[in-house]
């Protein structure tokens, strides 16, 4: 029997992990990806002769899968970085670090109402007994909301509540505030505060150089379409600077943002489409700039901002490499700059002055800085989730040969995308008739559904 071939979409981590497990099963893979480099929001941008990452820099210890993945491509080093984040409290700056993390965070939350910091520490216990709920459809977090509903998280911490604690969080990991954010999912936010994080010695760039030696590539490619034969998903149509071509594979694993993996299934299943449509992305922009001496200190390498500032939290790049500031833009206040395409050096003065109020900066100590906008950048998921990920498996039962996976199915983390990409091969594995063999899909005929 020939090797099968799987055709992944999406050159993100997601797409890379399900690629990953694909190829660990003994199935050849092409992952095909619209840019012209792998990674998605983890990849690296050239600051002068450097290279540097705009997102998913900080490795948690608890990353087993990614560390996994990362071993498996060679020798790729961790160093030290911690959990280190400050906040003004009346008018000092107090942090929450890996040494001390709970003496920082009751520093913040000392004065707020014993109803909240139950319900919090309700939560905490409960990701501390069960790792599971530090991902979606956690099961402490699944009772929670079928006791009470998912209602936004704001219904259920008071106001200063959230904006001191809970929104440092929600601004930075899914770009949204307290209100755009779900009780349900609040367990993928909270699990930030248990790991300790580590970097890359040499960055991700030598990990995806390895990983792309190991499987086909196809960049600068965008998908158009499915291609589908006898209610089936047999292959894809695909463009790039040759031209437009059809090409068949035994299945195919979606694994881009859920507008993009909704467009694409939106012709022969608008169900799933609506139901995709229905996750919540907020627009994010980095900004990383050198500078001629260091910002920030050993103590204090990162400070996030309050709901009226546009950026949301400012840090060191590395803990040697205070000298680079990775400066991000989101939440309510910061989407008319991003969605707008404000100026990049505009909106750095901005943030250099905000940054000026509490860790002296000045843009004349600047000496370079790169900067990347993304408008579906940051994935904020959807209320309900057990019956939002029902629903999609059942949908996707009327679409055999495919399935999907994202940031949205576990969570938006890289460890969370490769939980739910791993769980997506392995449905592929079970599911029957899932894996085909080639010839058969050359003989049968394929109907085109125009998807974008």
């Amino acid at each position: 029997m020939d090797q099968k071939t799987y055709a992944v979409v999406g050159g993100g981590a997601s797409g890379i992990a399900a690629a990953y497990y694909l190829q660990q099963q003994g199935i050849k893979v092409e992952l095909i990806e619209r840019g012209d480099r792998l990674g998605g929001r983890i990849a690296t941008c050239s600051l002068g002769h450097r290279q540097v990452a705009m997102g998913g820099k900080n490795i948690g210890k608890g990353y087993n899968l990614f560390r996994e993945f990362t071993e498996t491509m060679g020798d790729n080093p961790y160093e030290f970085f911690g959990l280190n984040s400050s906040q003004v409290k009346n008018g000092k700056i107090v942090t929450v670090d890996a040494s001390q993390r709970w003496r920082g965070i009751f520093k913040l939350i000392e004065r707020f109402s014993f109803k909240d910091i139950f319900r919090f520490l309700l939560m905490c216990a409960a990701l501390k007994r069960n790792e599971a709920n530090g991902y979606l459809g956690g099961p402490y977090f699944t009772s929670l909301i079928r006791k009470l509903n998912d209602h936004p998280v704001s219904n259920y911490f008071s106001k200063e509540f959230c904006q001191r604690l809970i929104r440092p969080m929600s601004v930075r990991m899914n770009g949204a505030e307290p209100d755009e954010i779900y009780v349900g999912n609040l367990g993928s936010n909270i699990r930030m505060v248990f790991d300790t994080y580590e970097q890359l010695c040499n960055g991700i760039d030598p990990v995806l150089e390895e990983f792309s030696q190991t499987i086909s590539v196809r960049l600068g490619t965008t998908v158009k379409s499915l291609l589908y034969s006898n209610g089936r998903v047999v292959g894809l149509e695909m463009a790039n600077q040759d031209g437009i071509e059809h090409k068949h594979y035994d299945g195919v694993i979606l694994a881009t943002p859920a507008p993009v993996t909704a467009k694409l299934v939106e012709p022969n299943n608008p169900l799933l489409a609506d139901i995709l449509n229905g996750v919540n992305y907020y627009p994010v922009m980095v900004i990383v700039a050198e500078y001629n001496r260091n910002i920030f200190s050993e103590e204090v390498r990162a400070l996030v901002f309050g709901a009226e500032e546009p950026i949301s939290n400012a840090g060191s790049y590395g803990i040697n490499d205070r000298h680079i500031v990775r400066y991000t833009f989101s939440g309510r206040s910061a989407r008319p700059y991003i969605e707008s395409n404000a100026d990049a050096e505009e909106l750095l003065r901005i943030a250099e002055e905000a940054l000026n109020r509490y860790i002296p900066v000045d843009a004349s100590e600047r000496i370079q800085f790169v900067s990347q906008r993304m408008l579906t950048g940051l994935c904020a998921y959807t209320h309900d989730y057990q019956d939002f990920f029902g629903s999609i498996q059942s949908q996707l039962e009327t679409l055999r040969g495919l399935d999907i996976t994202g940031d949205y199915i576990k969570g938006a983390s890289i460890e969370a995308c490769f939980q739910a990409a791993k769980a997506s091969v392995e449905r592929v594995l079970r599911s029957p008739g899932a894996i085909v063999q080639q010839e058969k899909i050359a003989q049968g005929s394929s109907t085109l559904y125009n998807a974008v």
